[in-house]
């Protein structure tokens, strides 16, 4: 039995993808590194394997919502198979079998593939970066870096002295999305082992030891030094808590 091949309308979009890519001389390693494969996942494959570059995001992110995106790409993804294996095969004059299975199927690639590269344009950014090509010199990436520990610095002093006021930034917890930037800090209280391991750099197997201790003392740590004694971190680790951790 040979195999039916897909309709028309499928066949124009998954095209149109493939169509798209660049005629530019940045290497393969470069593309990764800046996460422009999030894109070309999603419009090469036609939005059937759209859902790998969210799960990505949501593993780096430690973000819910950034997961629940991958899950309903997954779930359109299955969608996308059950529809090209639902299609039946083309006339012998080469027009669709099933013209409204072969439109929807058309349409809803291109939407697929429209919505998921909207919004993974914003992801991309969170998680590798602006990406803009354009190399920084040492003196700017040091400029950079101290800014952004000062910013730090100036977040941990907000969160010491007004709380309240910490907790409504979202200092510590990048996850809410409350829009300040803390320079990149976590909340060792409250955030979740992955956000931990993300914004501190931290492997994940510490970042569970951090948690783990945190639960079993009641939730709540009363200093950054705590979580050192009680999840046994090596002092690597301590050290970059101690940057990057508030409580």
């Amino acid at each position: 039995m040979t195999q039916p091949s897909p309709p028309s309308s499928w066949q124009h979009a998954a095209h149109a993808g493939g169509s798209a890519q660049g005629s530019g001389t940045t290497s393969l390693a470069d593309r990764l590194a800046n996460g422009r494969w999030y894109f070309y996942v999603t419009v090469f494959t036609a939005g059937f394997l759209a859902a790998l570059p969210f799960w990505h995001a949501a593993q780096r992110l430690g973000r819910p919502s950034v997961r629940r995106l991958a899950l309903i790409y997954t779930a359109v993804g299955a969608f996308l198979v059950v529809l090209m294996a639902l299609t039946p095969e083309p006339n012998p004059d080469g027009s669709s079998g099933n013209s409204t299975i072969s439109t929807i199927g058309g349409m809803a690639v291109v939407a697929v593939v429209v919505i998921g590269c909207y919004q993974l344009v914003g992801l991309r950014r969170e998680v590798y970066g602006r990406g803009n090509g354009v190399r920084m010199s040492s003196a700017d990436v040091v400029a950079r870096a101290v800014a952004t520990r000062q910013r730090r610095q100036e977040a941990r002093r907000l969160h010491e002295t007004d709380p309240a006021l910490a907790r409504e930034l979202g200092i510590g917890r990048p996850d809410l999305g409350r829009g300040y930037d803390d320079g990149g800090l976590v909340d060792l209280n409250t955030a979740s082992a992955a956000l931990i391991a993300t914004v501190s750099g931290i492997d994940r197997e510490h970042a569970d030891a951090v948690v783990a201790a945190r639960s079993a003392r009641g939730g709540t740590y009363l200093t950054v030094a705590e979580a050192f004694i009680e999840a046994h971190l090596p002092s690597h680790v301590q050290d970059q808590l101690r940057e990057h951790a508030v409580v």
